[in-house]
C-alpha cells in the first residue's frame, strides 16, 4: 500500500513538475503583450519626462497616479522632501500625458520641525480656484516659541483668511505648481509674525477635488 502512495506521489510530482514551463510561458506571453510608455508631466512642469510604465492596452493607462520626489522633478535638492501627484489622462503614440493633482509632505519631515518649546498649527481645507474648481489644502505653521491657545486660533484663523484670498487667485492647471514651487509661505509670513514668530510655513498636503 505505501508504494502506491509512493508511485502516485511521484506521479503527482512529474504533473507539477511538466505545468511549471506553461506557468512560465504564459507569463511570458502577457509580458510580450504589454507595450512600454513613457510618463509625461504637464505644460507648467515643462512637460518633462518623469517616469516609464507598462500596459497591456493605452487604455489601462488612464487614471493611472504615480508620485514624483520634487528634487527629482525639478533638481531642487530642498524639494526631496515633497512628493507631486500625477494623473494619466491620455496617451498619444508612447507617452503617458499627465495632469497634476496633488502633493504631499512626509509626516516624518514635519515632526521633525517641531521641538519642545515650539507650537504646530494645523488648518486642512476646501479653497475655491477661480475656474470654479476646488483644492483641499493642508497648512502647517510652526512657531519658533510656545504659543498659547488664543495666539495658536489667530494663527489659523488668518492662515485661512489669506489662503482663501491667495488660492482664489489661481487655476487648476497651475495650484499645484504654486503651492510646491511658489511663494504661498512668503506671501502668509509677513502677517502671521505679527501672532508670534514663525520658524516655518509649508503646504503639508493638497488634493484637487
Amino acid at each position: 500500500m505505501a508504494q502506491i502512495v509512493e508511485e502516485k506521489k511521484e506521479k503527482s510530482q512529474v504533473k507539477e513538475k511538466a505545468a511549471q514551463p506553461k506557468t512560465r510561458k504564459k507569463t511570458a506571453d502577457k509580458w510580450k503583450k504589454k507595450a512600454w510608455y513613457t510618463i509625461v508631466a504637464p505644460e507648467e512642469f515643462e512637460r518633462r519626462e518623469i517616469g516609464e510604465t507598462v500596459a497591456e492596452k493605452p487604455e489601462m493607462l488612464i487614471g493611472r497616479v504615480i508620485a514624483i520626489n520634487g528634487r527629482d522633478l525639478a533638481n531642487q535638492p530642498k524639494k526631496q522632501h515633497i512628493k507631486i501627484r500625477f494623473k494619466v489622462n491620455s496617451i498619444s503614440g508612447n507617452k503617458a500625458q499627465t495632469d497634476a493633482i496633488g502633493h504631499f509632505i512626509k509626516d516624518d519631515f514635519i515632526r521633525r520641525l517641531v521641538r519642545r518649546r515650539s507650537s504646530k498649527v494645523m488648518s486642512v481645507r476646501n479653497y475655491a480656484l477661480k475656474d470654479g474648481k476646488s483644492v483641499k489644502i493642508k497648512t502647517v505653521v510652526v512657531s519658533e516659541r510656545k504659543a498659547s491657545g488664543k495666539q495658536r486660533a489667530s494663527l489659523k484663523k488668518k492662515t485661512e483668511e489669506m489662503m482663501q484670498r491667495i488660492i482664489s487667485e489661481m487655476d487648476s492647471r497651475k495650484v499645484v505648481d504654486e503651492l510646491v514651487f511658489g511663494t504661498v509661505p512668503n506671501k502668509l509670513y509677513p502677517e502671521l509674525k505679527k501672532v508670534v514668530p514663525i520658524k516655518r510655513i509649508e503646504m503639508a498636503n493638497s488634493l484637487l477635488i
